[in-house]
């Protein structure tokens, strides 16, 4: 069988009824994907997975394709959705919550792709019951609060914590990672990370959580265009925001009295440079995620290098198991849940640990805040292991 057969469809987050959402399309599989893959071990990771709303996140990772792990049960809230994702994932067990999965002794690890303000609260919940969590973006929604309790639990729990940050393994931002680690970038200057997301109505949300929501409490596709590289942190931001002609950024049109579409921040970063991070919906029929950055010793734009490195280190992601799928954003998917599997198995840090995660996740929320005062630069908490 082919590759074009083996891969799912490239409707993207959308049904034969949906409309597809930017960066759900499916990246085009190769036998390089997967050449040079060895398999160290032949033990699974027993994977549970929470969610399966609208753009069918809980099996779009490919948890249920890899060689190293069992799904051994799931839920969502809705019933017919549950079915849903235990046939998506061949999966025999379903329970009605996430607060009864963990209750499950069989299950190492769960994969969150539950609603955006629960995630903290349920990443504690399952390392309260001692499993490993995965987790769709951001890390928390909106609270600082949840962030310093998110960071304790983790701490505490000594298991491991992975956010499923795509921007991170998209081929450009893989690629600055690997040349800056290498040293071909020096210092950050100044670098871009940009985040559109065009659409007529809101995408449809678990109690309407997508509904005129802060652009920037959703930031870490562009954040990661710098943390995601460095390892670093921003210390200080101004953030503008724009109102775009969309009914729910008026007066009472949403929950959160938020009057922005699009906010465009401009971050201070620990190594002295400059981020320019952005979440914008207004741009017409425009979407995805980008990135640049520029250093003292080199710049890059895509996967282009330009700097005084002669020889530069590989920046091929690595070899997924023949049965994954790059899958969307980028082909970042089956790279995210491989990168997880690996942590467990290997028991390391895995790649968007709970640190980066924060450090990605947190500086939207302050930029929010930021906007919302005329742009005031304000000091942005940053969080180390």
């Amino acid at each position: 069988m082919g590759w074009g057969a083996a891969a799912v469809g490239a409707a993207g987050c959308a049904s034969a009824s949906q409309e597809p959402v930017a960066g759900f399309e499916e990246a085009p599989r190769s036998e390089a994907d997967h050449a040079g893959f060895e398999q160290g071990t032949d033990r699974k990771v027993r994977v549970g997975i929470a969610g399966y709303g609208y753009c069918r996140f809980g099996a779009k990772f490919s948890f249920q394709s890899h060689p190293n792990v069992e799904v051994v049960a799931v839920t969502d809230l809705i019933p017919d959705r549950c079915a849903e994702l235990a046939r998506a994932c061949s999966c025999e067990t379903t329970y009605p919550s996430l607060e009864e999965m963990v209750k499950d002794d069989r299950i190492e690890a769960i994969f969150l792709a539950t609603d955006a303000p629960s995630h903290a609260r349920h990443a504690m919940e399952v390392l309260r019951h001692g499993k490993h969590v995965a987790c769709a973006v951001p890390a928390v929604f909106g609270s600082l609060e949840e962030a310093d309790m998110l960071l304790e639990a983790v701490r505490g729990s000594g298991l491991k914590y992975m956010m499923f940050e795509t921007s991170c393994f998209r081929p450009d931002c893989y690629a600055m990672r690997a040349v800056y680690k290498a040293g071909g970038l020096g210092r950050i200057t100044f670098s871009e990370g940009e985040y559109y997301h065009y659409t007529k109505k809101p995408i449809p949300s678990y109690k309407d959580w997508r509904v005129g929501m802060p652009p920037l409490w959703y930031p870490t596709h562009s954040t990661a265009y710098y943390v995601g590289i460095t390892d670093g942190w921003y210390t200080s931001v101004s953030c503008s925001g724009f109102t775009g002609r969309f009914p729910e950024y008026g007066e009472g049109g949403n929950a959160y009295d938020n009057p922005f579409s699009d906010e465009v921040a401009l971050f201070e970063t620990n190594e002295g440079g400059m981020s320019r991070m952005l979440k914008c919906r207004s741009t017409y029929r425009k979407g995805g995620e980008t990135g640049r950055v520029f250093g003292e010793k080199g710049w890059m734009s895509g996967t282009r290098y330009v700097g005084s490195m002669k020889n530069l280190p590989s920046l091929k992601r690595p070899a997924l198991p023949p049965t994954v799928a790059p899958g969307g954003h980028g082909g970042s998917h089956g790279q995210l849940t491989h990168e997880f599997v690996l942590s467990i198995l290997e028991d390391r840090k895995p790649q968007v640990d709970i640190v980066q995660s924060l450090n990605m996740t947190v500086p939207g929320i302050v930029a929010h805040q930021s906007a919302l005062r005329d742009g005031e630069r304000l000091k942005v908490p940053y969080y180390e292991a």
